[in-house]
């Protein structure tokens, strides 16, 4: 005969208190360089149009324009350090977590039976900080999907060979 018992869902573990291991802090020195670079082209845009566009109101637009990206420069440096420290992953039997994000905080649980393939990348910036990022594609739905950057690279090969074991 069918039963269907109702679970306690007390009993239940709860992924928001699972103990997150952090990234590498070198990622931290990646995300400014690549703010960096961002904010070098768009000065660069800015100045390139005061100088090539002979009208008044570039002119007088100027400097407003160049203080406007300066600040916007440190609101992305304080966000991208704040938001640095959510930034954490975890192995558990089952699963795998990841958590990132300030102002939208995200916690993304995969279980293994989901996994399809993993890789492990270096951007050319990443190899020079002996960094990594771990892929986990998933079946199903598109929005599954796991990146985490920031792990070292010796990290990142050694959980991507323990999932491609608990997978297979």
């Amino acid at each position: 005969m069918f039963t269907n018992i109702e679970i306690d869902i007390d009993s239940i573990p709860k992924a928001e208190m699972v103990k997150l291991n952090p990234i590498s802090k070198s990622y931290l020195k990646i995300l400014y360089i690549n703010i960096f670079i961002q904010y070098s082209i768009l000065f660069g845009i800015v100045i390139l149009a005061k100088n090539l566009i002979e009208e008044d109101w570039v002119s007088n637009v100027f400097w407003y324009a160049i203080i406007f990206l300066f600040l916007l420069l440190i609101l992305q440096l304080v966000i991208s350090i704040l938001s640095f420290k959510k930034r954490g992953y975890a192995l558990r039997n089952h699963d795998i977590i990841y958590a990132k994000g300030l102002l939208m905080h995200k916690r993304t649980t995969v279980p293994f039976i989901r996994i399809q393939h993993l890789e492990t990348k270096q951007s050319f910036i990443a190899k020079k900080f002996n960094l990594a990022s771990l892929h986990v594609y998933t079946a199903g739905e598109s929005g599954g999907d796991l990146s985490i950057s920031g792990l070292t690279f010796e990290e990142a090969t050694r959980i991507n060979q323990l999932l491609t074991t608990k997978i297979n």
